[in-house]
């Protein structure tokens, strides 16, 4: 990407007005806990082998076009090494398949993903087992590929993988197994720890070069190179699209998106409503405000993720505003600190004696007390030592200390009144 990009050549040595970015974020493979913590499996798949040699997978992962049906059945097809028109997916409700938690925080590759490939393994193993018995050889020396099970000292001793499954369920009765997925638990054992510990991270680095008339403040993106450390890209053109698609995200979120309410009349109402109800009013990128983009896979396979892969559908996403905010203030030297990053901004920052814009500090907010928690090498255990000492402030206390949450509706309150 810093290559491809030009970044160590080009950057501060184009003309005033075009300017080069970089950031770099990391992002989680799925929240580690569900929202009230258990012990349960947070996804479930199941097998059906039948003897025409097809693979049916019940799962309850959702499809919301990121790819992860095909996903889940390459990881069935990969380990019985049989072709994906073999594989009958199964997707729906908890009357049919196990549960799954969702499709959100980047998990799905991941935990069904691992669900999935257990399911496989065992199913493959009953297979195994049966025809090692048959040609009389040990199990471990049986490949499964090509839609065949064959010696693997002698490739040409073997089965169709129909006939196979065919043999095993003669020894073993209908075939049908399960995988399920549950992530390691989080070390912090004090309340709040629960919060977004994931089994392991993906990482990104971006570069924006971006055209800045100073003028009017009005700027375009002109290209975005952007890597990603995805694991293991299980279907490399599915990646490329989900990186893409966190780019056009981002360049949203950086430039145009705003989520802005206001109050009905009579002005004190507690009623809201959206400035912009609609994809008329709410902006986002076009095919015209799209520039280029060129995308880096970074293949390193990861042990918690199946084959290695990890999350690839929102951790792009993360560098892309900060690169362009990066991009405008190496392009004409002003620092605009709040997102989108509009016209009127750069203008302001264009003229203002800080060459900045944005929050001038952080809200003055009671988080209540600092907990503290010992490291293993200062004796600790991931409790909050003082967690049952003391009461928090503003959590809610006896004492009418106000609860965070009121604090920020009091003051969002007040921001609206004053609009």
């Amino acid at each position: 990407m810093v290559a491809g990009s030009g970044w160590r050549e080009r950057r501060g040595d184009l003309p005033r007005g075009r300017g080069l970015g970089l950031a770099c974020g990391a992002y989680l493979c799925g929240a580690g806990l569900p929202i009230y913590w258990n012990h349960m499996p947070q996804s479930g798949v199941q097998l059906k082998l039948d003897r025409s040699g097809g693979v049916a997978v019940f799962c309850g992962e959702t499809e919301i076009g990121q790819g992860s049906d095909s996903v889940v059945a390459a990881v069935v097809a990969e380990v019985l090494g049989v072709d994906l028109a073999d594989i009958r997916l199964c997707v729906a409700d908890t009357d049919l398949t196990p549960v799954d938690l969702g499709s959100y925080s980047s998990r799905v590759t991941l935990m069904a993903g691992n669900a999935a490939l257990e399911a496989a393994e065992r199913a493959r193993d009953l297979v195994a087992r049966a025809l090692a018995e048959k040609l009389d050889l040990p199990a471990e020396r049986l490949v499964f590929a090509d839609g065949r099970v064959f010696d693997s000292e002698r490739p040409d001793e073997g089965l169709a993988f129909r006939e196979a499954v065919i043999v095993a369920e003669a020894r073993f009765g209908t075939l049908g197994t399960v995988g399920s997925y549950i992530p390691p638990r989080a070390p912090g054992r004090y309340k709040g720890a629960g919060v977004g510990p994931s089994p392991t991270y993906s990482y990104s680095a971006c570069v924006i070069e971006v055209e800045v008339d100073e003028e009017t403040g009005i700027y375009r993106p002109l290209h975005v190179w952007i890597a990603h450390d995805v694991g293991l890209a299980l279907n490399p053109v599915l990646v490329l699209g989900q990186i893409e698609g966190s780019v056009y995200m981002g360049l949203g979120e950086a430039m145009m998106e705003e989520q802005v309410f206001r109050r009905l009349p009579p002005r004190r109402s507690s009623a809201l409503v959206h400035k912009m109800p609609s994809m008329l009013e709410y902006k986002s990128p076009s095919y015209l405000e799209m520039p280029p983009v060129t995308s880096y896979l970074i293949e390193d396979p990861d042990p918690e993720g199946p084959f290695g892969a990890k999350e690839v559908g929102q951790g792009p996403l993360l560098p892309v505003p900060p690169a362009l905010a990066n991009a405008i203030h190496d392009a004409v030297g002003v620092r605009i600190d709040q997102v989108p990053i509009q016209p009127h901004m750069v203008l302001a920052a264009l003229r203002s004696a800080d060459a900045r814009f944005g929050p001038r500090g952080f809200p003055d907010v009671d988080f209540g007390e600092t907990l503290v928690v010992p490291t293993p090498a200062q004796g600790g255990d991931g409790r909050a030592t003082n967690d049952t000492k003391h009461k928090r402030r503003g959590m809610g206390s006896a004492t009418g200390t106000m609860t965070l949450r009121e604090e920020a509706l009091r003051r969002k309150d007040a921001a609206l009144t004053t609009e």
